[in-house]
Parts: structure tokens; sequence; C-alpha cells
């Protein structure tokens, strides 16, 4: 039986695996088992890319074992592969994805070998911006009194898909949720927001995160 393992970068993607992802696979019928761990060297950000090499060649010599990432775009190393050429793409996608499959190409090369269970993914632009697939989630955590709703409603709408939000400093998903919701805490209110939004609304709204979880769920029917 394949096993599942995604290396994250911090505690809120850990928590996402564990608590929705994992869930979301065993609702078709997907028992396989999945697990997650946080970059060793990880203290809730990377800081080169070295340390999520070697965590990544590590796990794909376990027996059985399809390995994944769930690392931000915001602010990757530019000692990432393809992370510096990638500034060519005019998309964000085209990015991201050049990277992901540059990352691909360094392990393999490194190792020289082929591996068809490594399926790398860097979300858009950062963990954060899932958050803003719905606004169920929030209101059904805050009171409007408690958060700017108005100005939250305008940001869903003027990004129908959330991995459009761009990664500026000002402007990132993280900066936005912030001034949005004062005493946003990523781990504690992130998760839960996302268990209100539900995978149907994720699934539906983030096209990037979507075609990941498709790829992990045909890896773990075969």
């Amino acid at each position: 039986m394949k096993r599942l393992v995604i290396i994250v970068e911090g505690d809120a993607e850990e928590s996402f695996v564990n608590n929705i992802l994992s869930p979301h696979f065993t609702s078709l019928g997907l028992y396989n088992s999945i697990q997650c761990f946080k970059i060793k060297k990880s203290n809730g950000g990377i800081s080169k890319y070295s340390d999520v090499k070697k965590d990544i060649i590590n796990t794909l010599y376990e027996n059985d074992v399809i390995v994944s990432t769930m690392l931000d775009f915001y602010r990757l190393p530019s000692s990432f592969p393809g992370k510096q050429d990638s500034s060519t793409f005019h998309t964000h996608l085209q990015q991201v994805e050049y990277i992901e499959g540059k990352l691909k190409e360094d392990i393999e090369s490194a190792q020289q070998c082929t591996f068809d269970n490594l399926i790398p993914y860097i979300q858009l632009h950062e963990f954060e911006a899932l958050v803003f697939s719905s606004i169920n989630g929030v209101d059904a955590l805050f009171e409007t009194s408690e958060f700017k709703r108005t100005e939250m409603l305008q940001v869903i709408h003027d990004y129908p898909n959330p991995e459009d939000i761009n990664d500026q400093p000002n402007t990132a998903p993280s900066v936005r949720l912030i001034k949005l919701i004062p005493g946003y805490e990523k781990v504690l209110y992130g998760i839960e927001i996302l268990q209100q939004h539900g995978m149907p609304t994720l699934l539906a709204r983030c096209p990037h995160f979507r075609a990941w979880v498709n790829k992990l769920e045909t890896a773990l029917r075969q």
C-alpha cells in the first residue's frame, strides 16, 4: 500500500494536511497512510533549498511512498532550482510550474534516477491565499464587528482565483488578513476558517491547488 508524505514549511501547513487534506482523501476511499512533516531546519519558513532537498531525497527512498511538498511561492529562496529564471515567465502560475519542474529535475539529476513518485507543489502565493476562497469561514468564526467584512468581500470579489493575490510585501495574502482580521493567527484561525470553507470550495476557487490534489488522488489510486 502506498503512503503519501507531504513535506511542509510550517505548523499551519502541517495542520492543514492532517486536518483537512487527509480527511478529504479518506472521504474518497483513499485510506492509504498520509503523513506530513516540517522541513527539519525550518522555523516556520525556508532558509535555503539544500535543507528541502535533503529531506526530499531521504524520503524518496522509503518503501512504497509518494512524496510531495507544500511550500509558499512568496519569499521562496532564490537558491531554489529555476527561481531566478522563472522571472522570464509572464504569469505567476507559469513561474511556479516551472520551479516545480526544475525542482524535480534537480532531485533526479542529483540521484541519477527518475522519481515518478515525486510530485512537487508550490502554493500560489502563500498558504493564506486559500482563506480568501470564501467569506463563509470568516463569518462562521467572527462577529461582523470583529473584522472588516466589506473590505474582505471586496478582495474576494476582486480575485475570483485567490491564487492571483499578489506577493508584494504590502498586499500579500498574509498581510491582507492581518489588516482585515485584527488578531488573526495563521495556525489557529486559518485552519478553522478553511474547515468551514470545505474542500469543495477550495478546489473550485483555486485551480493550481486543485491540480495538485488531483495529481495526488491519481497517484494514490495507482
